[in-house]
């Protein structure tokens, strides 16, 4: 009967630190699988694949409401990297005359549940962040455009449209003081063939 009582009471001393050990294991768990969610390839990256291969685009800006746009050409290159999360967007075109080369890196970002795009180019320091969502195949976004001249960020909104599976329009509005719009750029891209 001693003897009973003794092994009773060593496994009621053991159970409890038995459980203990089973409970970071749970969380680790929940943890690794809150993890894989936030980082699993979905159809909203691959909806992304779409712009992988070479584009020829015709490039309009305005730098402000009423005034002719200046025109010129340019040329994007698409891949998809990083395990198909991100796509990399290698620009080549001229602005005002000057060679201008850019760099966009595109995701989805599984825990906002959004499309988050960051710009970089040759022309400036600043890095232009958008975030926005997908309906159908338009992808509309908005951010704040970084203005040296005023030395503060402007809003602006932008929209993607696939016009065709070869061809999509990039449209970019500067947001005015009073709310009102002006399209300030507009890209048209052809997959090249």
């Amino acid at each position: 009967m001693k003897r009973t009582i003794i092994l009773l009471a060593a496994c009621l001393a053991v159970l409890p630190a038995l459980a203990q050990e089973k409970q970071p294991d749970a969380e680790q768990q929940k943890a690794m699988e809150a993890f894989m969610k936030a980082g699993a390839v979905t159809e909203n990256h691959e909806f992304l694949k779409k712009y992988a291969g070479f584009w020829d685009c015709q490039v309009k800006g305005w730098m402000a409401p009423g005034q002719p746009p200046t025109i010129s050409r340019g040329t994007f290159q698409g891949e998809m990297r990083l395990d198909g999360r991100f796509l990399f967007m290698d620009f080549k075109g001229e602005m005002f005359g000057q060679p201008f080369n850019g760099l966009q890196i595109v995701g989805f970002d599984n825990m906002q549940q959004k499309y988050v795009s960051l710009w970089i180019d040759n022309t400036s320091t600043m890095m232009f962040m958008t975030m926005g969502t997908r309906q159908d195949n338009v992808i509309s976004e908005s951010g704040l455009w970084p203005d040296p001249v005023s030395g503060s960020e402007l809003p602006m909104k932008a929209r993607t449209t696939w016009v065709g599976a070869d061809e999509y329009l990039y449209e970019q509005f500067m947001v005015q003081p009073d709310q009102s719009e002006f399209k300030s750029m507009e890209m048209s891209c052809k997959r090249r063939k």
